[in-house]
């Protein structure tokens, strides 16, 4: 799983899908969501099929409408707040996207239709988006789906504007592409933040006790590998945990640190490759 475009139109839906189960630590590829939703070239993928694909990963699609913006917005708002992220139907039933979080006016809206597929959107220009009219009757309605987990989160993503907004810069390109990748690895190394958490430090704060002497190791014993090159790994790895907010305990301190070096050398060697030295 990663932040890129739908390579076609029809494949919106097991992307949608795909972004929310994101949200929740679930990291599932969109050919496998279409298969199980049935989608198809022709028809596109509709909430039956997404709700049984969600069924599958054992979530439930739950349905709020509304005829008036204001509400609608505010049934959205609810869920987002109940940290379930909701799938929308949009430009007129045509197109699924996947809103992850609201703060402070703004929505976090993820849509595999665009280049840059997380952005940061008003309310206005969310509901202009968001708004359905049925050609017939003039029947205006928004409709949407919030994805409700049935077991117990333990890695539920805060995708703050802020963070979107820097999820999509250029620099950061390979760590949307890599995202499961890299979360997959940090929830090996670090524990989800817990109300029971103590005696334990953010992955910020096990930078700044260990970068340095991690990345000379590294640089030093390999002798590819640029300083920089491993401080933006590092980066990467701060960035999810944020999101994530993982932690590390203070007691697994050392091992942590051992398993991020491992991490950090295999890149090099996948990457730079390497001869025998003994």
């Amino acid at each position: 799983m990663s932040f890129y475009p739908q390579p076609n139109k029809y494949q919106c839906g097991p992307f949608a899908l795909k972004y929310a189960l994101v949200m929740l630590g679930i990291f599932k590829d969109e050919d496998q969501i279409g298969i199980i939703a049935g989608s198809t070239w022709w028809a596109g993928t509709d909430e039956f099929g997404l709700s049984r694909a969600a069924r599958r990963f054992n979530c439930k699609m739950k349905h709020f409408q509304s005829s008036n913006p204001d509400d609608a917005r505010r049934l959205l708002i609810q869920n987002l707040k109940k940290g379930y992220p909701c799938i929308l139907s949009v430009k007129n039933w045509e197109h699924w996207n996947t809103v992850v979080s609201y703060q402070k006016g703004k929505f976090v809206v993820i849509d595999s239709e665009l280049d840059k597929v997380v952005s940061v959107v008003t309310s206005s220009q969310l509901i202009k988006n968001w708004k359905y009219i049925e050609k017939e009757t003039g029947i205006v309605s928004y409709d949407g789906y919030a994805l409700i987990p049935k077991f117990k989160v333990h890695t539920r993503a805060k995708f703050t504007p802020e963070k979107a907004i820097q999820l999509m810069y250029d620099k950061n390109e390979d760590l949307a592409r890599k995202w499961d990748q890299y979360t997959n690895d940090l929830i090996t190394i670090c524990k989800p933040r817990t109300k029971l958490s103590y005696n334990v430090i953010t992955f910020t704060e096990f930078l700044r006790r260990n970068e340095l002497n991690l990345v000379k190791r590294v640089a030093n014993w390999h002798g590819e590998p640029t300083y920089s090159e491993l401080k933006k790994i590092l980066m990467n790895m701060k960035f999810v945990a944020e999101v994530y907010d993982l932690v590390i305990p203070e007691d697994e301190e050392k091992r942590a640190t051992i398993d991020v070096a491992s991490i950090l050398m295999m890149y090099s060697c996948g990457k730079y490759g390497m001869t025998p030295i003994y």
